[in-house]
């Protein structure tokens, strides 16, 4: 099933994938170079090397292509953008995994990223742990390739994420409706979508009905296969 959602999405040759990150909390820094990087995408000279800023590469030249084809697709500046901070917030979290996965190793610790954590020591709900993601980055040859990789594994992270919200967002609500003499009004009251990185995951119309299945559900791994269901809709 996590295949079926995967092989609907392009995760080969560092491809851009939209992740819906910009929907979160995005630093005067990403924002900034995003502008930058618009700039320069509208640029002739932008169409065959990297974008850097201060030594700082911003955008590589395997993906300049494709971001570009990404950017003119959409005609809202908004848009434009977002596709873009999405791009720069990727390659934040894949120089964040390159930079700590040796010590993560060594040391028995997750690797985090501004609060998030993209790889655990052990791996879970498909997603491979840090011994297992280090292995696999060594058995690449060159920092594209290495790149590559993990623009994969986080397309597969993303995808657990979400999953995870939907999966305990349920969870939570479940719980409070059955708490004695309040379930009922905290049920009266909760008409809220379940969102993650400031997307809709689940519309508030559809709570109702999702909560009743999965509540119904006996185990979690059924409750779980519930939520990936939905949300491979």
């Amino acid at each position: 099933m996590l295949n079926n959602f995967l092989g609907r999405r392009p995760l080969t040759g560092l491809l851009v994938i939209a992740l819906g990150l910009s929907g979160g909390c995005v630093t005067e820094e990403v924002a900034s170079n995003a502008e930058f990087v618009l700039g320069e995408l509208a640029a002739a000279s932008a169409s065959a090397e990297s974008i850097e800023l201060e030594g700082k590469t911003l955008v590589y030249s395997a993906n300049l292509s494709n971001l570009a084809r990404k950017v003119r697709s959409v005609n809202l500046e908004l848009d434009k953008k977002a596709l873009v901070i999405d791009y720069l917030i990727l390659q934040e979290r894949i120089d964040c995994i390159l930079d700590d996965i040796e010590g993560a190793a060594e040391d028995d610790q997750t690797i985090q990223c501004q609060g998030k954590v993209l790889v655990n020591t052990e791996g879970e709900h498909g997603l491979l742990g840090v011994p297992d993601i280090l292995e696999r980055i060594n058995s690449r040859d060159g920092g594209p390739a290495k790149r590559d990789y993990l623009t994969s594994y986080l397309g597969t992270w993303d995808w657990i994420q979400r999953v995870n919200r939907v999966d305990n967002g349920l969870a939570q609500i479940g719980r409070s409706n059955a708490i004695p003499v309040f379930g009922a009004l905290v049920k009266a009251i909760h008409r809220f979508p379940i969102l993650y990185e400031g997307n809709e995951l689940v519309p508030r119309r559809d709570v109702p009905k999702l909560l009743d299945q999965y509540l119904a559900r006996d185990t979690d791994e059924a409750r779980r296969t519930l939520v990936m269901e939905y949300l491979e809709r």
